[in-house]
């Protein structure tokens, strides 16, 4: 939710307040730096061949692309407060365009958060029924139809704002984006909107589903937990989400077996990866919500609210910056494929260059021992001819020695030959 009655007065009671404004500059500037570094990591890290095929890895590459939006969005609707530049009046066009992100990307995050809560939820109790609906073609569906539900519902803000002038002429701030006063409808419209509509279905309601799925997906881990089982050799383990089940006991694992026991491990890491987010949003998004709704009729436009709201701004943005931060410290599967990300690479570009290097040395060597062995070849057939030739002349030679009528013609041919 954002400050929707913001007046001429207002903004230039606002532009006044140099303190909360510098908090806005350097401590917004560092978080959107960090957030956006963060979420482009995120977006990289679950957009990866392993990660692509679980269904809940899908809904945070989602989340990462919703969070890296929200982040630019709300960084240009701050920026005359931080920097004195004012993007968002350029054209109408932007105007309506920032404003419609910033509602469409924070309910798209809570939604899909939403989403993934259930899915962990289906995958942990109904493992029966996981593989129809924890699926990625099944979590590519959800995710449209919320995508489709959430421009229905914020599409009216594409038509109500607008770039506007403003009628104090000794203020520096000639422009605005805002709704037009003469629009008495809409402005009525909007404030229920923005106040019951937007605050029940797209914030409250989805909290109290992660924060349920949450509750009963850490039970049934710690329940689980009691259930593992160590092979001999301490590399796999087994367990099952029915605690009545009894756990075979065995040494011998097929290969079957041990690619199960990976999978649910990493279902496990990913059901954490989501506790801590919602943990978070618990922590750094329901103050500032819950603080938007009951002031929201506050008329006053005083430093002393503007810094609280720019506080409370501030630890929502640090909620959308810090996912990627949050899946390091919980999942040991991100940080895998994290690492992997840059190690791999790295190694896979020195063996290539080493490898056709070598390859290359190694076709030259080949074509060199090649051309060798041709040239002896003919050394050694020219030398074997020779050879050959010598011992029968010297052969027919010594047998034509014993006739004295052909001494001296055999002599003759015999030093022919020879030389």
């Amino acid at each position: 939710m954002i400050n929707n009655t913001t007046s001429s007065a207002s903004i230039y009671g606002y532009m006044n307040c140099s303190i909360t404004n510098g908090i806005i500059r350097y401590f917004g500037t560092f978080i959107f730096l960090i957030g956006i570094f963060s979420t482009i990591l995120s977006i990289c890290v679950f957009a990866r061949k392993p990660l692509r095929r679980k269904s809940c890895c899908f809904y945070f590459l989602i989340l990462a692309i919703s969070d890296s939006i929200h982040l630019l969005t709300m960084t240009i609707e701050h920026l005359p407060y931080s920097f004195n530049i004012d993007l968002i009046i350029i054209h109408t066009s932007l105007c309506k365009i920032t404003i419609f992100l910033i509602y469409f990307s924070n309910h798209l995050s809570n939604i899909v958060l939403t989403l993934a809560s259930v899915d962990r939820f289906i995958l942990i109790y109904c493992p029966s029924r996981s593989k129809h609906y924890c699926n990625v073609n099944r979590a590519k569906r959800f995710v449209l139809i919320a995508v489709i539900i959430l421009f229905i519902a914020n599409g009216h803000i594409l038509f109500g704002y607008e770039k506007i002038q403003l009628d104090d002429k000794p203020l520096n701030v000639s422009y605005d984006c805002n709704i037009r006063r003469e629009n008495i409808f809409y402005n009525k419209f909007f404030h229920f909107y923005d106040s019951y509509i937007e605050s029940i279905f797209f914030i409250i309601i989805p909290f109290i589903i992660m924060f349920i799925c949450s509750i009963l997906i850490i039970f049934q881990i710690f329940e689980t937990r009691k259930n593992l089982r160590y092979n001999t050799t301490g590399k796999f383990y087994y367990y099952t989400f029915y605690t009545s089940e009894t756990i075979r006991q065995t040494v011998r694992k097929t290969f079957q077996e041990q690619g199960t026991t990976k999978l649910r491990d990493k279902d496990i890491q990913l059901c954490f990866m989501l506790i801590g987010t919602t943990l978070a949003f618990l922590v750094f998004c329901l103050p500032t919500e819950i603080n938007d709704i009951l002031i929201y009729t506050d008329r006053e436009h005083s430093c002393s609210t503007w810094f609280r709201k720019v506080l409370l701004m501030l630890m929502q943005q640090i909620y959308y910056a810090g996912h990627f931060y949050i899946y390091t410290l919980t999942g040991q599967v991100f940080r895998k494929h994290l690492y992997a990300m840059f190690v791999n690479k790295q190694n896979q570009s020195i063996s290539t260059r080493f490898f056709s290097k070598f390859n290359r040395l190694k076709n030259q060597s080949t074509i060199r021992d090649q051309n060798e062995k041709s040239k002896s070849s003919l050394r050694t057939t020219s030398f074997i001819n020779i050879k050959t030739h010598r011992p029968t002349t010297k052969k027919v030679l010594t047998n034509d020695l014993n006739d004295p009528s052909q001494k001296l013609l055999s002599n003759s041919k015999y030093i022919i030959g020879s030389y």
